[in-house]
C-alpha cells in the first residue's frame, strides 16, 4: 500500500496571508489552479486509485482538480485538515502571526507539545488525528495495495509524519521543504510506513 501525500495548491488564504485552517472560503488563485493541474499529470502514471482530501477549501478545491483529470471520486477526511489555529482563524494581522509563530516555535524547537491556541488543538491531538486517518485506511484497505492521493496540508504532515513513517525523524521532517503540491510518497512496509520520496527526490531503505 502506498500514501500519496500532497500540499493542496496556493489559496487566497495564502497570498493574503490569512489565517485560515477551518472553513472559511479562500479559493485557488490562478496560479494555484495551474499547481494542481500539473500535479495531476505528474501522478498521471502512478496508478492512483483513490483521492482522500482535508475539508478545507484550498485542499477540497486541488482534489477536485486532480479528481477530474484523473476520473476518480473524492473522499473527505478530518484526518487530513489542517491543525486548528482557535482564535486566530481569519486574522491577518502582525500580532496573530507573532502568536502563531511562537506556537511554531514551542511545538518544534522545543517540543512543548501540549501548547495551543485558545479554541485549538494542540500538537498531540493534531498528531493522533492524521494517524488515526492512516490507521483506517490501513483497516480497509492494505489488503488490496492500494494508491491512495492525499489532499492535505504543510503544518500537520509535519505533525503527522513523525509520528508515522519509522525512516525520518522529527528533526529531519521538520527541516525538509513541504512547497505547494510536494508529494510526499509513503509505503506500507512488513507493517511499518516508509518515506520513499520526498518533493521528486526517491529515497531507499534506511
Amino acid at each position: 500500500m502506498i500514501l500519496y501525500f500532497a500540499r493542496h495548491a496556493e489559496s487566497l488564504a495564502n497570498t493574503r496571508r490569512i489565517i485560515s485552517n477551518r472553513d472559511l472560503p479562500h479559493p485557488l488563485t490562478a496560479n494555484g489552479r495551474d499547481q494542481a493541474q500539473k500535479l495531476a499529470e505528474t501522478l498521471a502514471n502512478e496508478g492512483i486509485n483513490a483521492i482522500y482530501t482535508s475539508p478545507v477549501p484550498r485542499a477540497c478545491e486541488t482534489a477536485g482538480i486532480l479528481a477530474e483529470s484523473l476520473s476518480l471520486p473524492i473522499e473527505v477526511s478530518d484526518g487530513l485538515r489542517e491543525f486548528d489555529a482557535g482564535v486566530l482563524e481569519g486574522r491577518s494581522d502582525l500580532l496573530a502571526w507573532m502568536r502563531f509563530s511562537s506556537l511554531w516555535n514551542g511545538w518544534f524547537y522545543r517540543r512543548q507539545f501540549d501548547r495551543r491556541i485558545k479554541g485549538g488543538e494542540n500538537y498531540r491531538e493534531a498528531s493522533c488525528r492524521f494517524t488515526g486517518f492512516a490507521e483506517r485506511l490501513v483497516s480497509s484497505l492494505a489488503e488490496t495495495g492500494a494508491r491512495v492521493l492525499c489532499i492535505t496540508h504543510g503544518g500537520v504532515l509535519r505533525v503527522g509524519l513523525p509520528g508515522l513513517i519509522s525512516n525520518m525523524n522529527f528533526e529531519t521532517i521538520r527541516e525538509k521543504p513541504i512547497h505547494y503540491t510536494t508529494i510526499i510518497k509513503v509505503s506500507l512496509e512488513n507493517g511499518s510506513w516508509y518515506c520513499r520520496g520526498w518533493d521528486e527526490i526517491e529515497l531507499n531503505s534506511e
